[in-house]
Parts: structure tokens; C-alpha cells; sequence
């Protein structure tokens, strides 16, 4: 009996595993059955990009189409497993295409101003005429100037180099001053000294009969120093 129940069971095992091995061999996918043909991939290639494969390769499971289309000729990759475009690269670019980008409109003086207005204040803007033209244009931005390259036909800058710093004048540094401490200007110096940073020195007498000095720096407009009439007493007691 129970030599009888072992071989149902073994039976049992035998048929489940060749139903099991039928199953798979008709219906399980195989590398082969998955792998594209080469009409196949060339569809896919044709049915994301427009034009004409002038040129088909197989390298490793990848199929490498040379495609012709109006803007130039293209090297696209399909993987021949999934039919992924592995990558596509521009090999050479129509002639055609190059001379309509080159007939493109340059935008004006007024346009380029109105895109880098945010940069600073333009003191001057040219067009230099070379065989890749660009708008040079130099603005002045918190005391500082910076000479900036912008593309012609669309107004980015493609490069931005700070050339110089501006002294302030008189009359800006005492501006200055007077934002700091109210009253009338009693006088102005401009100290230069080696190996220190110029400033200017704002005499001020206020409305309550005061007298302050305020440190301005030269190239920006901050404030170093206020320094009170009684302050100086004190100082030189």
C-alpha cells in the first residue's frame, strides 16, 4: 500500500515537471524569439526619425543605422534585444542648414540692451564683426565695471570679466556721507596712502551744531568710520 502511494506520488512529480517543461519551451521567451530582425530595428530607427538608412551595421546585439534627413546625416544606435535607441549622433550637418543659421536675424543694440539691463548700468555696447559675431558690451554694477561677450541672436552672455573699479567723486562720497549723518557739507579730502585703500574724509555740521568726520571708501560706497567733534577731543587730550 504504501509502496503504491509512493509511486502515484512520483508519478505526480514526473507529469508536473513535462507539463511544466511543455510550458516553457512553447510558451517561455527565448533570447532568439526576442531578438529584433534587421527590418525590424530599421523600422523602429524610421518610425522615430525621418529620412533614409543609407547604411546598416550589426556590432554586439546593436544595430548601427546611418540615417540621411534634411538637417544632415545621423549614426543611430538600436539595441537589437529591445529595440532602445542606444544613442544618435550628428556625423555631418547639411550645408543648407548651416547657411539658414547663418542668415539668421542679429538682434539690435536697443534688444541686447533690454535683455542685460539687469546686469548693471551700460556705459557703452558694439557689435565686433568676426566670423563667430558677438555683442561686447561694458556695464558698471555696484562701483565695479565688467566687460560682458552676448550672444547676437539671442541675448545670452557667454562671458562676463570684471576690468576695472571706478573712484568715486567728490560729490558721491559726500552723498554718501549725508545718507549717514544729517547736515551741510563743511568739506571734502581724499586721502591716498601706499599700501592702503583710498578713501575720502566728509566734514559734516549737523542741524544741532555738531560737527562729524565720516570715512568713506573710494571705490565703494560704504561707510568705514563716523567720528564725532567730541570724539576727536577726546582723542587728542
Amino acid at each position: 500500500m504504501i509502496r503504491k502511494k509512493w509511486f502515484l506520488f512520483l508519478g505526480c512529480i514526473i507529469i508536473a515537471g513535462l507539463v511544466l517543461f511543455t510550458s516553457i519551451k512553447i510558451w517561455g521567451p527565448t533570447s532568439e524569439a526576442q531578438a529584433l530582425t534587421e527590418q525590424e530595428a530599421k523600422n523602429k530607427a524610421l518610425e522615430k526619425y525621418q529620412g533614409e538608412i543609407i547604411e546598416t551595421s550589426r556590432k554586439k546585439n546593436e544595430y548601427h543605422f546611418v540615417l540621411k534627413a534634411e538637417t544632415g546625416t545621423y549614426l543611430i544606435i538600436i539595441d537589437e534585444i529591445n529595440g532602445d535607441v542606444v544613442s544618435i549622433v550628428q556625423k555631418e550637418q547639411n550645408n543648407k542648414n548651416i547657411a539658414e543659421e547663418n542668415t539668421k536675424e542679429l538682434l539690435t543694440e536697443d534688444e541686447v540692451k533690454l535683455k542685460i539691463t539687469k546686469q548693471g548700468t551700460i556705459k557703452s555696447i558694439e557689435l565686433i564683426q568676426e566670423e563667430a559675431p558677438y555683442y561686447q558690451a561694458i556695464v558698471e554694477l555696484e562701483n565695479e565695471e565688467h566687460t560682458l561677450s552676448i550672444d547676437p541672436y539671442t541675448g545670452d552672455i557667454i562671458n562676463s570679466i570684471k576690468t576695472s573699479q571706478r573712484l568715486l567723486s567728490e560729490s558721491e562720497a559726500a552723498e554718501v556721507a549725508l545718507e549717514k549723518v544729517q547736515g551741510e557739507v563743511d568739506d571734502v579730502d581724499f586721502i591716498e596712502r601706499e599700501g592702503q585703500t583710498p578713501y575720502y574724509l566728509v566734514e559734516i555740521e549737523t542741524n544741532d551744531d555738531r560737527d562729524a568726520t565720516v570715512q568713506i571708501d573710494a571705490y565703494k560706497k560704504e561707510v568705514i568710520s563716523v567720528t564725532w567733534g567730541d570724539q576727536e577731543d577726546d582723542e587728542d587730550s
